[in-house]
């Protein structure tokens, strides 16, 4: 499904619109709730609208609807996210589950079961042709779930965070912008190693590098050399070989959101992790 510039431009624009998070600022009270009588009034007025076979009404009347904080427009967001089929919809409804803060813990669970289910966006290859559009619009369903979850501030568990940590690595610069602005805004320390691979990968933001990689099978003849050139592959052969500094300007800010440090180049992120590796370890790397 094709997505009409001004209203990319304007979903793009909803994030910024909101503010810094709440949630991550410390241990402010979370907002209450909007009063049952003004969701329901809302409410009727969302299903009147969004009936409608116009998919603005529909995107604009959704978006209305998210902003109201309440267990009832979570319920219906949650639907809508993970069982409707229109990528725009289950963008928009990304974005109202970051309006749920009094509810934080139970938005960002539905958002995290979402990225298992998107999870075959997060993908390093380069898509061309009509992939390239359908993924276009997908990635923004990845992109305002991960601008999200920064709005509630929750950290994933081990089990999602083994699964979507490879956003980190995504080839399309919104989505990689996201995840790691999400990392730095919750301090992720979990994702500095992830990183410090990405910084290799990328060492300036303009330029990319081709990698290095070892095994040792002990195997003889040409089995170590298909063995390291596999290896590479799977670790370097994919990524996107291209200009990146608006990524590389988040990459940097995150670690420095986390570590409190300033790192220009990658051996300086690796000497550091090196002279820290029991915070490290405290902190669950």
């Amino acid at each position: 499904m094709r997505i009409s510039l001004a209203l990319f431009a304007a979903l793009l624009l909803v994030p910024l619109l909101a503010g810094a998070p709440a949630a991550a600022k410390g241990k402010e009270e979370k907002p209450e709730p909007h009063a049952d009588d003004i969701v329901k009034a809302a409410t009727e007025r969302f299903e009147q609208d969004y009936g409608s076979e116009d998919m603005d009404k529909r995107l604009r009347i959704l978006k209305w609807y998210g902003m109201h904080m309440h267990k009832n427009v979570l319920k219906r967001l949650k639907k809508i996210y993970l069982k409707e089929q229109n990528v725009e919809l289950q963008g928009m409804a990304a974005l109202g589950l970051g309006n749920q803060l009094p509810y934080a813990k139970s938005a960002s669970v539905t958002l995290m079961t979402g990225m298992k289910k998107y999870d075959k966006y997060a993908m390093r290859e380069m898509p061309e042709g009509d992939d390239e559009i359908l993924q276009e619009n997908e990635a923004r369903v990845l992109v305002h779930s991960l601008n999200s979850l920064a709005k509630l501030g929750v950290k994933p568990d081990k089990k999602n965070w083994k699964l979507i940590r490879g956003l980190i690595d995504h080839h399309h610069d919104d989505v990689c912008i996201a995840m790691l602005n999400w990392c730095g805004t919750t301090k992720e320390w979990r994702s500095i190693p992830i990183i410090l691979e990405w910084f290799e990968y990328y060492p300036d933001g303009y330029s990319w590098s081709g990698g290095s990689v070892s095994v040792d099978t002990g195997a003889a003849g040409n089995k170590d050399q298909k063995a390291a050139k596999a290896k590479w592959k799977a670790k370097y052969g994919s990524r996107a070989k291209k200009a990146r500094p608006k990524a590389h300007e988040a990459m940097r800010k995150a670690l420095f959101d986390i570590t409190g440090h300033k790192f220009t180049k990658p051996k300086e992120l690796k000497a550091w992790m090196d002279e820290n590796k029991v915070l490290l370890k405290k902190k669950g790397v």
